[in-house]
């Protein structure tokens, strides 16, 4: 025990002699350490650990990558033998909040069956959660909420319990809080209401396909046997359906999935992308140290061989070795966390909120021990090599080596070189996936929306609460909205719609059309968006044939539609689409007739193809069901100015309209690429910095050779060599040094970027441009690296080296 203190005092003075190599060391370690702990720490909590819930291994996600009607649930729950409880949730969107002082503004509510919670197993941190009956027509008016909701809209005490909650102009109590960081079924939430199940109105529940439905299984159960079970009752839920009779096997393809393995399902691909590219980067850290430690050796070999000489074991060389390399990582993993703390700081905001645990990335213990472990390792592979070469070290030659001028051996020379290889055969793997990422997301970038979204602003203007049963009052609203939008000089044309190309929310139905299909099973999906007329021309989406919405298509004038260029080539090819009919899905539903057509636009993904879209009058439609209006304004002047101006003019028509979502065309869009831009920004980041560590490595064997051959360097200029001459010898020998590498990781690339296949779009896997890219980069680079130790080499005074002086 005293011996292993003396020796780690030992080896901390000695590194405290050396403060350049010691500084080095540790930098690269901390960046290889930080950069596995930030990656770390994400995918723990998005894939790795547990759900926050009691025996969340029980807890499924039934009909998993589907969306169910709240009829289908209800029949289960009365079924169910394999499950204790089953519920469902809908992310119901943004209310209009009603605080006693001050203005609206919008929360985000999830609708959910009184069983979810049960399902979930949560328990409340304060008070209760629903009870059955609360889903009642008429028995409702009461709400959970979440721990930060708690703890900043209503003082985080116990007297939360006393207060309201004005709702759309409903009062709810608030019955319970909910635990920290809960996310079910979204981070977004604020508020949990129960959804009510109306029987006098069953078609309206199996129409509504919104709900995501979860269940906790019976002990011993397994999700195989919950979904035999489930589709047991398929014939009950098939023929139960007022609205259609689906076909026999409409269930077919249903999944029963741990709710774990659904959340993290669409993260699993890019997240195992970077944890690869971090890996990559520890290992170009552990070749880059393991040369800093080798040349170490090299200039500490005489003194090693005398204390090999005086007795000194080749196993205590060794660990004294592997002792030097623990106590760099040690440091390294110090200064790693800090970096990793910060680089979280930045990262945390720009994660999706529906990435699970987001909220909770952090460096907790968990992740500070495994953190400490891949140190551990680093400094043993690290290590391992130059404490190899220590245990093996002959005392007699290293002194003669010494006596000669120091000189590396060529075993020597060939293992520094190794190693340089391979830190340039990981970094150009990374290089290539970094540049096939980016030339994705330049393509994206380049991608036409259909739209334009220059000068343009949007809002999100949730309508005064007391009118959603009121169609005639909401149609005075929007008019005055539209109205008082217009008369303001800050904006330029103004219109209104339901939903818009990249909101925040959709309307995505079955349509039938009448000559297409006759199957309700078989009816077509298309987008659909009620809008103003002025729409088209606001967003600049083009008029081909026909005529556009109008202003006298209001409500009592017969119900016309435009539809997209998609829609009118999937539906009606080589035909005129002028004339013909569509019509909602459900029975009774008056003819609509399609008077125009408009160019196709792209919807919520730059990377989605172009899908039929169909456009109804707002003035003629009305909202339906939804609560709030999208403006879509031309900013004439500063786009922050405008849109001021929208809320100062919605606040000035009735200040119980909150405003929310106030953000430029070009933010929408943005939004969109978040996920690509984030992953193409790190991937970058790691590329550079391996390429860089493995320059340093290619800069550290250069400035050894030029400094090993300076008195043949000085023999061949005192002959009459040319400065020139010299300076394109050592070049030549760098870049030479890095060309191994490069073929290497050519070569590794190509299995290795099967991992991006699912995240490139307008780039092929083995892109030509980024393949011959990279080397050239490769090349740059390499010839940078060896420039100082050139301009060395030319420097020589051939007198002064001839001495013995240089």
């Amino acid at each position: 025990m005293m011996d292993g203190i003396r020796q780690l005092r030992h080896t901390v003075r000695g590194l405290a002699r050396v403060p350049g190599f010691t500084a080095v060391a540790v930098a690269t370690l901390a960046i290889g350490i930080g950069a596995n702990a930030v990656i770390f720490g994400i995918v723990d909590r998005a894939l790795l650990r547990s759900l926050p819930l009691p025996e969340s291994d029980r807890v499924v996600q039934v009909f998993e990558g589907w969306f169910t009607n709240l009829a289908t649930v209800e029949i289960l729950q009365g079924g169910l033998t394999t499950v204790t409880a089953i519920g469902a949730a809908n992310d119901a969107g943004g209310r209009t909040l009603e605080p006693a002082d001050g203005p609206a503004r919008r929360v985000t509510v999830a609708e959910v069956s009184p069983e979810y919670f049960e399902a979930l197993g949560v328990v409340p941190r304060l008070g209760r959660l629903f009870a059955r009956e609360e889903s009642e027509p008429g028995r409702g008016g009461v709400a959970v909420v979440s721990a930060a909701f708690w703890r900043t809209a209503l003082g985080g005490t116990a007297d939360a319990l006393d207060q309201g909650l004005v709702l759309d102009g409903v009062s709810h109590a608030i019955v319970g809080v909910l635990p920290e960081g809960f996310d079910f079924p979204s981070a977004r939430n604020d508020v949990w209401v129960p959804v009510v199940m109306d029987a006098s109105n069953p078609g309206l529940h199996w129409g509504n396909g919104s709900y995501s439905s979860v269940a906790r299984m019976a002990p011993g159960v397994t999700p195989a046997q919950v979904l035999d079970e489930v589709m047991a009752f398929e014939e009950t839920m098939r023929l139960a359906n007022p609205l259609w009779t689906p076909n026999p096997g409409f269930w077919e393809g249903a999944r029963v999935t741990p709710l774990q393995e659904a959340r993290a399902r669409w993260v699993q691909g890019p997240l195992t992308v970077l944890l690869a590219a971090v890996a990559v980067v520890l290992l170009v850290v552990c070749a880059n140290v393991a040369n800093l430690l080798l040349s170490r050796g090299l200039a500490r070999g005489r003194a090693l061989a005398v204390r090999s000489a005086l007795g000194a074991g080749g196993g205590r060389l060794a660990r004294e070795q592997l002792m030097e390399s623990a106590v760099l990582a040690m440091a390294g993993l110090a200064v790693g966390l800090l970096l990793a703390s910060w680089s979280l700081s930045l990262i945390r905001p720009h994660l999706p909120a529906e990435l699970p645990g987001a909220a909770q990335v952090g460096l907790d213990p968990r992740v500070v021990i495994v953190t400490a472990g891949i140190a551990l390792v680093t400094a043993l592979i690290a290590g391992l090599l130059p404490a190899v070469r220590a245990a093996r070290g002959a005392p007699a030659a290293a002194l003669r080596q010494s006596g000669r001028g120091g000189g590396a051996s060529r075993s020597r020379r060939r293992t520094t070189r190794v190693l340089v290889a391979a830190q340039m055969a990981a970094a150009v793997v990374l290089v290539v996936s970094a540049g096939l990422l980016a030339r994705s997301l330049f393509a994206l970038q380049g991608v036409d929306p259909g739209f334009v979204t220059d000068s343009r602003v949007t809002a999100r203007v949730h309508l005064a609460p007391g009118l959603s049963g009121d169609p005639a009052a909401r149609a005075v609203l929007l008019d005055d909205l539209a109205a008082a939008l217009s008369r303001d000089p800050a904006l330029g044309g103004v219109a209104l719609a339901s939903t818009i190309p990249f909101g925040s929310e959709d309307e995505y139905m079955a349509t039938f059309i009448p000559g297409v299909t006759d199957d309700p099973n078989e009816l077509p999906m298309a987008r659909h968006h009620r809008v103003t007329p002025s729409f088209f021309e606001v967003a600049g989406i083009p008029l081909l044939r026909g005529r556009g919405l109008a202003d006298t298509d209001r409500v009592g004038s017969p119900l016309v539609a435009v539809v997209d260029e998609t829609f009118a080539q999937t539906f009606f090819p080589g035909e005129d689409p002028i004339g013909r009919i569509v019509r909602y899905p459900w029975r009774g539903a008056p003819d609509i007739e399609v008077v125009g057509v408009v160019g196709s636009t792209r919807h919520g993904d730059l990377a989605d193809e172009r899908e039929a879209t169909f456009w109804v009058p707002l003035g003629q439609m009305g909202l339906g069901p939804i609560g709030h209006a999208v403006v879509v304004a031309e900013a004439t002047g500063e786009p922050s100015a405008a849109l001021g101006a929208v809320t100062a003019r919605v606040r000035g028509l009735d200040d119980r309209m909150a405003v929310s979502e106030l953000l430029r065309y070009e933010e929408r869009l943005g939004a969109s690429l978040a996920g690509t831009r984030l992953m193409a920004v790190l991937l970058l980041v790691f590329a550079v910095t391996a390429l860089a560590l493995g320059c340093v490595g290619v800069y550290g064997v250069a400035a050894f050779s030029v400094r090993e051959k300076l008195r043949e360097i000085g023999v061949r200029m005192a002959m009459g060599a040319s400065t020139a001459g010299i300076r394109k010898e050592v070049l030549r020998e760098g870049l030479l040094l890095a060309v191994p590498g490069g073929v290497l990781g050519l070569i590794l690339a190509w299995p290795a970027t099967r991992l991006l296949e699912g995240l490139l779009f307008g780039v092929a896997r083995l892109d030509p441009v980024t393949f011959i890219a990279v080397p050239l980069i490769l090349s740059g680079a390499a010839l940078l690296a060896v420039v100082v130790p050139a301009h060395r080499a030319t420097r020589v005074d051939p007198a002064v080296v001839l001495r013995g002086d240089g």
